[in-house]
């Protein structure tokens, strides 16, 4: 869903442009992805060995995910690939 300058995501990050590139931030739902993380740390660990992340870069601070890519097209597939692994996981339970 589209407002204004960013794009808010189903779990709870948004996506927006600035002079460098692309960034996703936030913190994710954990009514939505059926986790509950301590800190932006453990969910940044979580995304890095289940999704692809070539092209990403990371700068999480402990109470938010930051996440950064060069292209528009390059970080709305990471946030998709970011739901699909959640939604798969919750699905084995």
């Amino acid at each position: 869903m589209k407002t204004n300058d960013f794009i808010t995501t189903e779990i709870g990050l948004r996506i927006y442009n600035d002079e460098t590139g692309y960034s996703i931030t936030g913190f994710p739902k954990k009514e939505v992805i059926g986790h509950d993380y301590e800190s932006a740390y453990d969910f940044e660990e979580c995304v890095q060995r289940n999704v692809n992340c070539k092209g990403i870069e990371f700068d999480s601070e402990f109470c938010q995910f930051w996440a950064y890519s060069k292209t528009k097209a390059r970080i709305v597939k990471f946030a998709d690939d970011i739901k699909k692994h959640y939604d798969k996981a919750k699905g084995m339970y």
